[in-house]
Formats: C-alpha cells, structure tokens, sequence
C-alpha cells in the first residue's frame, strides 16, 4: 500500500514506499521532477515580487496621466477616437497593473510591457508622423509637462516589466 496517490507526489522530493514481493517488504524510493515554469505560473521570489510591485506601479501612473489627460484635454477630441482611446488605455493600464500584481506571471508582464510600449510608439507616431495617429497630429509647438512624465513612465515601465520578464525566465522554479 502507497502513502500517496500515485498521481500526487510533492515536485522536488523523495517519497519512499514500502512494496511487497514474494512476501518480502521492501522500501521503493521515487524522486520527483520540479514543475517546469509555465507562462501563468505565479513567482514568489523577493526580487521578482519587488519587480512586479515597482513595474504594476508604473503602469497605473501611466493609467492615471492619461486619466487627467483625457479630463483636462481629450475628452472632447472626436478625431481618431482620441477621446475613447485615452480612456482605454486608463482602464488597460489599471488592469495591466493589477493582473502584473495579482498573477506576478511571465505572460501579465510581457502584457503590460507591450501596452507601454504601444502607448509610447502612439505618442511618437501622433507627434511625428505625418498622417498623425487614426489622423489625430500633435502640433509641432505641442508640449506639456502630463506628456512629459507620460513618456518617461512608460519608457521606464516598458524597461522594469522587460526586465521583470528576464529575471523572471531566468529563476530556478521556488
């Protein structure tokens, strides 16, 4: 008779089990495999959760720049959906911040990584680009300081969350 199911031995250890053969007990002894990392497995490593902690943080200032934006600026701007498209990336960001903290998995931080980053691919592409974003141009003289410390959030935000995703591919399983 086992200790444990067959199906549910602890990853990482030695069970040992006592078999019976030919009327002799003797003790079997099974070494079980780590369970390999996944995209949706949590980490629970200090430096990793810090990680999380600093690029969630990121990402929600990100989301709350773009909320007094959208207050102040682009709420009555129809032109390429500026109006709506600042309120989305308020409510991706706070998500994307959230799951990054809740899940602390590879697949939420390369998420909110690729959404800062779009933000700021965006930004350039509104401000530099000839036909503007969806035709929505920033104006050559445009500056202020809520884009200012929008940019530097998501460039910063867009670095921490890339390196969260390699320590993150780079941890032994806890």
């Amino acid at each position: 008779p086992s200790l444990l199911p067959a199906g549910r031995l602890p990853a990482g250890r030695t069970v040992h089990r006592p078999t019976t053969y030919r009327e002799l007990t003797m003790t079997t002894a099974t070494t079980t495999a780590p369970p390999a990392r996944t995209l949706l497995a949590g980490h629970r490593a200090a430096p990793i959760i810090g990680l999380c902690v600093l690029g969630a943080g990121l990402s929600i200032a990100s989301g709350a720049i773009h909320l007094q934006l959208w207050h102040e600026y682009y709420r009555h701007i129809k032109t390429g959906h500026m109006n709506v498209l600042f309120l989305v990336q308020w409510i991706l960001c706070f998500a994307g911040g959230l799951a990054v903290l809740a899940m602390r998995n590879l697949l939420a931080v390369l998420a909110d990584a690729a959404l800062l980053a779009g933000t700021f691919i965006g930004y350039l592409l509104a401000r530099y680009h000839g036909g503007g974003l969806f035709g929505f141009a920033l104006p050559s003289n445009f500056g202020s300081w809520q884009a200012s410390w929008s940019m530097t959030v998501e460039i910063a935000g867009t670095i921490v969350l890339l390196a969260t995703a390699v320590a993150m591919t780079q941890r032994k399983a806890d």
